[in-house]
């Protein structure tokens, strides 16, 4: 079986021709190009005329100037021949890498699902808390009013103590005693009316002389009690205009109240679908997670496949890269280097064709699937 190659052409620069040349002029021209050449010298000569024998003077003869402009000398070519090695799939690896470019793509799809999942809840969670803000802003306000009026009451409220504490004092210190001087000499008017009218035993007599003598001597405390009484009397006016504050105050509070209790309802509403979200974003990040794994896993085993594709087909990349190098040495006419590697690499090939049963074998099922195919 023979070899495919590649040829490779190359054209060097062309000669500049300069006076005195001719000689290498005329064994490089073709019949056609001297014949043409000689009838254009005659053409131009000064007499128009040729010598005895036929020839024209040398002076004449010699080419004009832009000789290399009005008969191009034509370029001269070489052919360089590469073997050409061609790629080979094998059957079960191109079919093992279709699978695994499909799982990739699949998992690759499977992720950028998840991604947008995500991103739309972010986007559900930004719309969440912007709405939130407001309501939080409105919830502060509502504290703050709040907290003013209950600063505004608290003078208030301890004055309305010290007025409970002061009246709860005289009831403790009046227990047991006459509500008024009246009254204590009204009871012991009464006591006295009963020892000397009603017919008693001596021992309730004596009972009563000892109850008399006590209440006589509470009289300073009914007389304190009573004048205390009367400055709580003179309190009350202010203890209920105090009160009515109290009140008015406590009116506002309720309502500012009611009012902060809708909002934070609604704040309470956006915090549970906040949870929510944040709960389905954790969750989705989780499972972000683990498709982005068996997306690694995926890409780790086709770039294995990959690998023993290019390992398969080694001799076919080595190959190119050489046929890279020679047209490049060729575009850029250089002819050694090119011939050079065009030795180097026959003998390399003749070497492997010959020695190497494999090398033969692993050629020819490559050439026989480029002409199947």
């Amino acid at each position: 079986m023979g070899m495919e190659v590649v040829v490779t052409e190359v054209a060097p620069a062309q000669v500049k021709i300069a006076d005195g040349e001719v000689n290498l002029f005329q064994e490089n021209e073709s019949k056609a190009t001297a014949k043409e050449r000689k009838e254009a010298v005659l053409f131009g000569s000064d007499n128009g005329k040729a010598t005895e024998n036929g020839a024209t003077d040398g002076a004449d003869l010699a080419p004009p100037k832009d000789a290399t402009e009005d008969w191009p000398e034509s370029k001269k070519k070489y052919s360089l021949f590469f073997v050409k090695v061609r790629s080979l799939e094998e059957p079960k690896l191109k079919a093992k890498l279709e699978q695994a470019e499909k799982d990739f793509q699949k998992k690759i799809q499977v992720r950028s699902q998840i991604f947008e999942a995500i991103k739309a809840k972010k986007t559900e969670r930004f719309s969440i808390i912007s709405e939130l803000k407001p309501l939080t802003a409105e919830n502060k306000q509502y504290n703050e009013v709040v907290s003013e009026k209950l600063k505004e009451m608290e003078p208030l409220q301890n004055r309305l103590g010290k007025f409970r504490d002061e009246n709860n004092a005289m009831r403790a210190q009046g227990a047991g005693l006459c509500s008024s001087i009246e009254e204590l000499d009204q009871t012991i008017k009464r006591l006295n009316d009963r020892i000397s009218h009603e017919s008693i035993s001596l021992d309730e007599e004596k009972r009563l002389i000892r109850q008399i003598a006590q209440l006589e001597k509470s009289r300073p405390k009914v007389i304190s009690t009573s004048a205390k009484r009367a400055q709580i009397q003179d309190t009350v006016v202010e203890r209920d205009t105090i009160q009515d504050q109290v009140k008015t105050i406590g009116v506002g509070i309720d309502e500012v109240k009611k009012e902060r209790q809708a909002v934070r309802s609604k704040i309470k509403v956006l915090e549970d679908e906040l949870k929510s979200v944040d709960a389905e974003i954790a969750s989705l990040q989780e499972d972000l997670t683990a498709a982005t794994a068996r997306k690694d896993k995926a890409y780790e085993s086709l770039s294995q496949l990959r690998h023993e594709r290019d390992v398969y087909n080694s001799s076919f990349i080595e190959n190119r890269k050489l046929l890279f190098k020679a047209k490049d040495l060729a575009s850029r006419s250089e002819v050694s280097e090119l011939q050079e590697l065009h030795k180097r690499e026959v003998d390399k090939i003749m070497a492997e064709w010959c020695n190497s049963k494999a090398f033969r074998e692993d050629y020819e099922k490559r050439i026989l699937s480029s002409l199947n195919s």
